[in-house]
């Protein structure tokens, strides 16, 4: 029901060898699917979610640490700006998402569509005199 759609993945920051991927779980409870991001270090006022038709886009800023008196020695965690793009399938309701973000990983709850949802089919049983008749 979540693809992942990423074809424009695109690390803006300073020119490097290695690429940022904002690393993703999605898994289903019941009638709610849960897509995780990781997002260590993020503030939460530079996170953005949008959902435009099925394309739910999620954009993080990791800024780098202005201090005049560091001096870097090793420089491995990435800045910039980091996108992630998943299509919703048709199943799950991009209008009802909810989002969470605690301890550096956003949460975010999709639920399912009322047509797409299991539901239980009645058996009606005919008697014996109407299937002789």
């Amino acid at each position: 029901m979540i693809y992942r759609f990423d074809p424009f993945f695109e690390a803006h920051s300073r020119p490097t060898t290695r690429r940022y991927f904002l690393a993703a779980d999605a898994y289903r409870v019941d009638d709610t699917f849960y897509l995780e991001v990781d997002a260590p270090g993020v503030e939460l006022e530079n996170v953005d979610i949008e959902v435009e038709k099925k394309h739910l886009t999620v954009t993080v800023e990791r800024r780098e640490l202005a201090d005049e008196d560091r001096t870097d020695i090793v420089r491995g965690r990435p800045t910039g700006t980091f996108v992630r793009r998943f299509f919703l399938g048709d199943g799950l309701d991009g209008d009802g998402i909810e989002a969470s973000y605690e301890n550096g990983v956003l949460t975010l709850a999709i639920p399912v569509n009322e047509d797409s949802k299991a539901r239980k089919i009645a058996i009606t049983a005919k008697s014996t005199a109407e299937i002789e008749s």
